[in-house]
């Protein structure tokens, strides 16, 4: 483990928000942005927290918001 990557971490309370926004997070783009937010490094993820990192692998790619919105159906007014 890198001690740069856990600095941010070291905290009970940063580490239950770490938690919180994985576990919250739409999708594995998200994700990799709260790990550029908490100066955690992809690769040191899944060592510091395999049980997050499960999760996150079981996002999908892109947000849901993003999928509805190309799947919708444009409104046509008559």
């Amino acid at each position: 483990m890198d001690e740069q990557d856990s600095e941010s971490l070291d905290s009970l309370r940063e580490s239950s928000a770490f938690e919180l926004a994985v576990k919250t997070a739409g999708s594995k783009a998200a994700v990799l942005g709260i790990l550029r937010d908490y100066d955690l490094s992809e690769e040191a993820f899944p060592d510091r927290f395999p049980v997050l990192a499960k999760v996150a692998l079981g996002l999908p790619d892109v947000p849901d918001e993003v999928i509805r919105l190309s799947t919708s159906q444009p409104e046509v007014s008559v």
